[in-house]
């Protein structure tokens, strides 16, 4: 597939950068990106499991953030932070 993508000049300036540190040419950078960002997970689906789990529980929101804030003053507490 070829594509077309318009680039502010500050975004083109980053992407030859980070090509030439890669030793790889701007397309060939630029589709790579492309391919792991449409292939990876979104951040969607790797929350879709701990949302389901916390939708289970039953919890309001503000419970399991006050849990979590607990959890994290228990683990602060036992490394004497």
């Amino acid at each position: 597939m070829v594509l077309n993508v318009s680039l502010s000049p500050k975004a083109e300036a980053k992407l030859k950068e980070r090509a030439a540190a890669e030793g790889k040419e701007l397309t060939a950078y630029a589709s790579d990106l492309l391919e792991q960002a449409v292939t990876r997970p979104s951040l969607q689906e790797l929350l879709a499991p701990s949302q389901a789990e916390f939708a289970k529980t039953g919890k309001t929101k503000d419970q399991v953030m006050e849990m979590g804030r607990r959890i994290v003053q228990r683990v602060r507490g036992a490394k004497g932070e």
